[in-house]
């Protein structure tokens, strides 16, 4: 499964993984509203399983996984990041724009990480990206000792900081994805990582357990659907091009949630926290478009 430095599909794939996975986010979110987060988990982690096998047996690829110390990193680390994913988007005590911005600071991360964790070089592009996301990060969770009027609520602070922890752990489970996406199949990749995901969520969901509406089955089902194929596609993605490279185009899923919030859920965003989100897009983008040069220059 070895790809070509630089792929144009690897940019297609991720920029249509950002999509669903805003998608995905959005449902959940309406889907919390109703049924414990746990339970969104569950049935996201298990559609996604069905997904992938299904496409799996479609295209006659195997699902067998060889390196299996890199899968279970991904798994893990990537089960952790779900789980904060789905309890942060799902709190209502935080809009889902600022959810979403605060998950995608991953691409930050993973440019700090990729060093040590890829031997990827981070270069100058992390010295301008870092304070910009930090500043970012600040206005956007306004701690009280210096937002006094304008501080979150501790129910959001504690969304946001969850937020945050899941942007590091999904920093982690995507390198290991990078790494292990070259040699084994989308599809076994998804698989395993969803079932052990499914597993987890469900012993946490026991003591939560309860029938959904129809509407908030159906909001479940659709986040399940968008995130199995998000999956999918963000790991084809990694396997195509080097990590911090694509991983900038994943803030798609914050201008795509932020419109859905302002739109659909009436969370329109305060000046501060649009300055908070352009921020963090910036020092994203600062990764992405710094990566991209340097590519460009090697090559010729």
């Amino acid at each position: 499964m070895s790809a070509p430095a630089s792929s144009p599909r690897a940019f297609a794939w991720m920029s249509a993984s950002a999509c669903l996975f805003a998608l995905m986010n959005f449902f959940a979110h309406l889907a919390t509203r109703e049924v414990h987060w746990t339970m969104v988990v569950t049935v996201r982690a298990v559609v996604g399983a069905s997904i992938a096998y299904a496409i799996a047996r479609m295209r006659g690829v195997s699902l067998v996984i060889r390196d299996r110390r890199g899968l279970f990193m991904r798994s893990g680390f990537g089960t952790v990041s779900m789980c904060c994913t789905f309890y942060a988007v799902g709190s209502p005590a935080l809009p889902l724009g600022d959810a979403v911005t605060l998950i995608n600071l991953t691409p930050v991360f993973l440019a700090l990480l990729a060093p040590v964790l890829l031997g990827e070089r981070g270069g100058r592009r992390v010295v301008f990206a870092l304070p910009l996301s930090v500043a970012g990060l600040v206005v956007i969770m306004r701690p009280s000792f210096l937002f006094h009027g304008t501080a979150l609520s501790p129910g959001a602070l504690l969304a946001a900081t969850v937020a945050v922890v899941a942007s590091f752990t999904a920093s982690i489970a995507w390198a290991a994805l990078r790494r292990i996406g070259q040699s084994e199949t989308a599809e076994g990749i998804t698989v395993w990582f969803s079932l052990f995901a499914a597993a987890t969520a469900l012993v946490l969901a026991i003591p939560h357990l309860s029938v959904p509406s129809g509407h908030a089955a159906a909001a479940m089902l659709a986040a399940g659907t968008c995130g199995g194929l998000a999956q999918i596609a963000v790991t084809r993605a990694y396997a195509l091009e080097r990590a911090a490279r694509v991983a900038g185009l994943a803030y798609l899923a914050v201008v795509v949630d932020a419109l859905l919030g302002a739109l659909a859920l009436h969370e329109w965003p305060s000046p501060l926290t649009v300055l908070g989100m352009a921020l963090i897009v910036s020092g994203g983008l600062v990764v992405t478009v710094a990566s991209v040069r340097e590519h460009v220059r090697r090559q010729t």
